[in-house]
């Protein structure tokens, strides 16, 4: 019987991470910062769209799964090949901290952001306290997995002999529907690694945060995609670490999986892998993952876009410059801007912004954002702001060397400000005032500002 080892690199010293970019989706867990892989494979814009579903169920073929807080409520029974018996536990690490990487829940507060917030985890042991296990009770938990509705099957484990046992046991996992996907092997070297190299599995590679391979990462055209190699994990006590090897870079690739197939329609294993596969940034093979969503068939969609209007004021005049967010599982195709039944302006790119020039408008006018997505599904939502670009109307009475000026306007008068010989002298807050004239002024005006910013201005002139 062939013995099996986990490619296991775990400890600090494998790892400097670089530090996160800013993301269009960023979670409030505390680790999310140090989460580089997230923002390099762009899953934090694919959050916009899909964050998973609970139908999605994600099996963790490893030493066992610990339940943790991060996982609360997703963490299904399991089964434990090694000691015959279903306390599926994590008595080694690895296998705890790869369901993490998958599927710790996000936005949370607590711990790390998962690639899959809402997938669940289905714990399957097969591996021992030492990390090692047996080609039989591997192909065993491929099979137990398969028969339990796993979606996908992450394996971060592998051994140098190919085996009929593990490709018998691939093919009826992939009968039953699931995807395999299985770490490429953390020797540096470009021999074969199983079940990786079996061809209908998804082999991973590791690369670092400049995308380039890690030195220890297995190579070779057999491997189909790559991914972060060292990711932020939790271990059975929860402790936040460093988790490093192709065995980190396969539960992201099948987290990523997880997302994919929680999308509508649901797609079959073999699309979701030709997806990852087509959004491979070349020539590191690193997936990205909004790429892979837009390579996903969209017949049969029906799920609709989001979008809303970016920050906006009630009150506008002149030129007026909108944003709009919008996102859709699998790719918006445009975005478009009406104004008072009109259309103003198409954007097919994001950011999705637009300049709508709302004068001579001195009314409320209703505005609408309409978002299709690829296969044509449409969005639509609407809000009313007030157009006004007419000054206020001011009155002004002269007793003597004092100025009183009165203003109205429907959208509220913000101030008035009286110029002496063409310097501003007093600001007042509100619609009146009365002001004070100097003997030796030569000019006067008074002039008003609206709450929309419009300007109306009197002249006068008053003798020494």
């Amino acid at each position: 019987m062939r013995k099996l080892v986990a490619g296991l690199l775990v400890g600090a010293s494998m790892l400097v991470a670089a530090p996160a970019q800013a993301a269009p989706v960023r979670p409030s867990d505390p680790a999310f910062a140090g989460q580089w892989g997230l923002t390099q494979t762009r899953v934090d814009e694919a959050w916009a769209s899909t964050r998973g579903s609970s139908r999605v169920i994600v099996a963790v073929v490893d030493t066992g799964v610990s339940p943790l807080p991060d996982l609360a409520g997703r963490l299904l029974p399991g089964k434990d090949f090694v000691n015959h018996d279903s306390n599926a536990a994590d008595d080694n690490g690895h296998g705890t901290m790869a369901a993490t990487v998958i599927a710790a829940s996000g936005n949370n507060r607590t711990g790390i952001a998962g690639v899959c917030w809402y997938c669940r985890i289905l714990p399957v042991k097969v591996l021992n306290a030492k990390g090692g296990g047996s080609y039989t009770d591997i192909a065993l938990g491929i099979r137990w997995a398969a028969d339990r509705g796993a979606s996908i099957i992450s394996l971060s484990l592998g051994g140098s002999d190919d085996s009929p046992l593990l490709r018998d046991a691939v093919d009826y996992a992939e009968g039953k529907g699931a995807l395999v996907v299985a770490a490429a092997g953390n020797r540096g070297v470009s021999s074969a690694h199983f079940p990786a190299a079996i061809p209908s599995v998804l082999a991973v590679g590791g690369i670092t945060p400049s995308g380039s391979r890690y030195d220890w990462s297995n190579y070779g055209s057999w491997v189909d995609v790559t991914a972060p190699g060292c990711n932020s994990a939790q271990g059975p006590t929860g402790l936040i670490g460093p988790y490093c090897g192709t065995s980190s870079a396969t539960p992201f690739v099948a987290g990523v999986a997880g997302l994919l197939a929680a999308t509508d329609p649901a797609p079959s294993a073999a699309q979701i892998r030709a997806a990852l596969v087509a959004s491979r940034v070349l020539p590191s093979g690193r997936i990205d993952v909004p790429a892979a969503l837009r390579a996903l068939p969209i017949d049969g969609d029906v799920t609709r876009p989001a979008v809303a209007f970016g920050a906006l004021g009630a009150l506008v005049r002149g030129r007026v410059a909108i944003t709009a967010a919008a996102s859709d599982q699998h790719g918006v195709s445009r975005v478009e801007l009406y104004a008072g039944g009109r259309l103003v302006a198409t954007d097919t790119t994001a950011p999705y912004s637009f300049a709508w020039q709302s004068a001579p408008n001195t009314a409320t006018v209703p505005l609408e954002l309409r978002a299709y997505d690829r296969r044509g599904n449409l969005t639509v939502v609407r809000r009313n702001v007030r157009a006004d670009n007419a000054g206020p109307a001011v009155q002004l009475a002269k007793t003597g060397r004092t100025v009183t000026a009165r203003a109205a306007d429907p959208s509220g008068v913000a101030r008035l400000e009286l110029v002496v010989n063409g310097r501003v002298t007093v600001r007042k807050a509100g619609a009146s005032g009365r002001f004070a004239v100097p003997a030796k002024a030569r000019s006067v005006q008074v002039r008003a500002y609206d709450r929309a910013g419009n300007l109306r201005v009197t002249n006068g002139k008053l003798g020494g």
